[in-house]
């Protein structure tokens, strides 16, 4: 599995150098409303009303590694990966998260970023946890 990054059509691109090892897909994510109702329906008090659908959110935790690892992806200094985030949260523009496994495209979703926080340990990486959330952009008719 790959995970990629990009920015402002392409303009930057960053892949992950470490896949999280937990990394789940958000699929599908319903803003359904349920109401109590009196008297009940077959034995049951509630009616669950089917919404549309509602925005996407993603969490991704793993690390920027500093140094050159065997097991890294892609060998990219984690000052530049964590530099990424911040300028173009910063740009307040949404950046596009693609999944890839194999030839298959598992995801591929405009987001916004939500939470970026990282530290440095004392390996001298950056453990980062990332929350993202899907952008979909306006369209005025």
């Amino acid at each position: 599995m790959n995970i990629v990054f990009t920015a402002n059509n392409n303009a930057e691109i960053l892949t992950l150098p470490i896949v999280p090892p937990e990394f789940s897909i958000p699929e599908i994510v319903n803003n359904n409303e349920e109401f109590s109702i009196i008297g009940g329906v077959n034995g049951i008090g509630a009616l669950n009303l089917i919404g549309l659908k509602s925005l996407r959110t993603l969490s991704i935790a793993s690390l920027f590694p500093n140094k050159y690892y065997s097991f890294v992806k892609v060998q990219k200094s984690g000052y530049d990966c964590v530099s990424f985030f911040k300028k173009w949260n910063d740009k307040r523009v949404p950046i596009r998260i693609i999944v890839t496994h194999g030839d298959k495209k598992i995801l591929n979703m405009a987001c916004t970023i939500e939470t970026f926080t990282y530290d440095l340990d004392s390996a001298g990486d950056f453990p980062y946890t990332l929350e993202l959330k899907e952008f979909v952009f306006p369209v005025v008719k």
